[in-house]
């Protein structure tokens, strides 16, 4: 390709990014900084990185620091309960790892476990949670500590104990609440007042723990968490703390008791997964994301070679073309995600095929660049519709970095709590496709690939993602709201790199979402009044959302490091 076809495509995929106005005014100048910098979804985690930073610490102890800290600070979003990715560079070994610590469904699991959960109707669900949402059977087996501990062994420089610290201090002498934090306190508070009452009397620990009781917090109002035995367990002992002594035998104690499935076999050597990021040239850059048991890296992949495809062949011309490009990209790579992925380790996950330019360019020919297509156009299987997560990025000067995403699955996770030492459980088993080869409500089957078996880990749509230029990380970036993760990370990603915004503008700007089913185009206000009338006539169902998913970026370029938290959870970047 020419070098003036070149510029021509990236002008026309940057259009893309036209959708990216800001919401809000952006400060003129922002903050740079010379030696570190960290994005996270709550103003006090990326103290707690930069902190561990000074301390000697490096990227990857700072990120493990982070990720406990957010453990007290959105325990709604993520916490020792659950589990999540890693995404490490390595600059002086130019080297990237994957450290896999999502959860595990237990070793009594079995494939149709849930399968009453799948006709329950939905004004049952409005007063009687399914089980594979709430309850002791929703809760997989955590990998958090593991692969937090593990990371700071195998890759960090500091002692876990020091690493912890900061959420020690954090969990004993409390913090002020915040919007996000009263607010979804409130939420869960008022579902579970609705609960019929013995549903509330299986749910008291979590009321009694999480919930305050149910006493009335204001935002700036001082709160402790429950969670400080536990972190104190993690600090002494590291991930023995939590999987083996005290911590495990109160763990399998509550399971016992309470209808659960998990064994003292489960927490036996319980420990992360590492594997190859998969890798795209784009543009010059290496993008790393995250394989499969997550959907996000090939889905981010797909859309971005598809984009890459329509435009070398034609230059989308306005700011509705290409956002009807990108929907109908998201809509062949959700399709795609919902038939063949799943934890790679239990089924036949064609990855190679799926990231292939060939695969791509074959997608790309199905597009019809003056409408949107009939729904069977694109696929055959249902989408999982994960939720909930967080996600924070930590870059230093030299261009090692970390991108990492954690999570407890939906709000509070199960609502399981073990008292004594406050560990609040996820509820990750709904991440599977409940029943595997019948249809669901919309009339489509589940895909096998997501179906439940023990130790398989559930399709995840988390997509952290670094982008390497010349042996350096110029890009850290991610995202959490469930399958909007996927949506939002790529936009980031266009945003930084074709439109040359910085991290704060970039995570800020307004978004679209389409996963293929339902097959309804969500824009954020900026875009739903702007973008509505000529996308309609395209074909698209348009509508208004205005909670998009949750993103963190940070960047190093030739003058220093920046970083961009999400307005829209109330995070707050920090750096030095």
């Amino acid at each position: 390709m020419s070098a003036s076809r070149v510029r021509r495509v990236v002008v026309a995929i940057a259009l893309i990014s036209t959708l990216a106005v800001p919401t809000k005014s952006v400060p003129a100048e922002e903050a740079v900084y010379q030696r570190g910098a960290v994005a996270a979804d709550h103003a006090l985690a990326s103290e707690v990185g930069v902190e561990i930073l000074k301390q000697g610490g490096n990227v990857v102890d700072a990120a493990a620091a982070v990720g406990f800290a957010l453990s007290v600070l959105r325990p709604a979003s993520s916490g020792i309960g659950g589990g999540g990715f890693m995404l490490i560079w390595d600059v002086k070994n130019q080297r990237s790892v994957v450290l896999d610590y999502r959860e595990r469904a237990p070793l009594r699991a079995t494939a149709k476990m849930f399968a009453d959960d799948a006709v329950q109707s939905e004004d049952d669900e409005q007063n009687v949670p399914k089980r594979s949402v709430r309850g002791p059977l929703a809760a997989a087996v955590p990998g958090h500590v593991a692969g937090l501990c593990h990371a700071v062994e195998k890759f960090g420089r500091l002692p876990i104990a020091k690493v912890v610290a900061p959420a020690i201090r954090l969990a004993r002498d409390g913090v002020p609440a915040d919007e996000h934090f009263v607010k979804t306190r409130n939420t869960a508070m008022a579902a579970w007042s609705k609960l019929p009452n013995d549903f509330r009397e299986q749910f008291k620990d979590f009321q009694n723990s999480f919930l305050l009781t149910g006493k009335s917090v204001a935002a700036g109002d001082t709160v402790t968490s429950p969670q400080l035995p536990a972190l104190e367990q993690i600090a002494a002992h590291g991930a023995a703390g939590f999987y083996s002594g005290p911590v495990a035998e109160s763990l399998l104690d509550l399971s016992r008791k309470n209808g659960g499935l998990f064994t003292a076999e489960d927490f036996r050597n319980v420990q992360p997964v590492r594997r190859e990021p998969l890798k795209l040239n784009y543009y010059g850059y290496d993008v790393l994301t995250m394989p499969p048991p997550s959907s996000g890296g090939i889905a981010m992949i797909t859309t971005l070679q598809i984009l890459q495809e329509l435009d070398a062949k034609q230059p989308s011309s306005s700011e509705a073309e290409a956002a009807h490009r990108l929907t109908e990209a998201f809509k062949h790579a959700f399709a795609d995600r919902a038939e063949f992925l799943g934890d790679a380790d239990f089924a036949d996950v064609p990855v190679s095929q799926l990231i292939s330019r060939e695969h791509a360019r074959e997608l790309a020919l199905r597009i019809d660049l003056k409408q949107t297509q009939p729904t069977k156009s694109y696929g055959r299987f249902a989408p999982i519709n994960d939720s909930g997560t967080t996600h924070f990025s930590v870059i230093d000067a030299d261009g090692n970095a970390v991108a990492c995403t954690e999570t407890v699955n939906t709000e509070y996770g199960s609502w399981i709590v073990e008292p004594k030492f406050g560990i609040l459980l996820n509820n990750e088993m709904d991440d599977f496709a409940a029943v595997p080869g019948q249809p669901n409500a919309f009339g489509l089957l589940q895909s096998s690939a997501n179906a439940i078996a023990p130790r398989k880990k559930p399709l995840s749509s988390m997509t952290p993602t670094i982008v390497v230029k010349d042996g350096k990380a110029v890009f850290v970036l991610g995202a959490a709201g469930g399958p909007r993760i996927i949506t939002a990370t790529t936009q980031v990603l266009l945003n930084l790199l074709h439109r040359k915004q910085t991290p704060n503008e970039a995570v800020q700007a307004p978004r679209l979402h389409h996963q293929w089913l339902p097959d309804v185009l969500d824009l954020e206000p900026r875009l739903q009044r702007d973008l509505s009338q000529p996308l309609t006539a395209l074909g698209h169902r348009t509508q208004a959302r205005a909670n998009s998913a949750v993103t963190q970026a940070v960047s190093r370029t030739s003058d220093g490091l920046r970083a961009g938290s999400d307005s829209r959870k109330g995070g707050r970047p920090a750096g030095w």
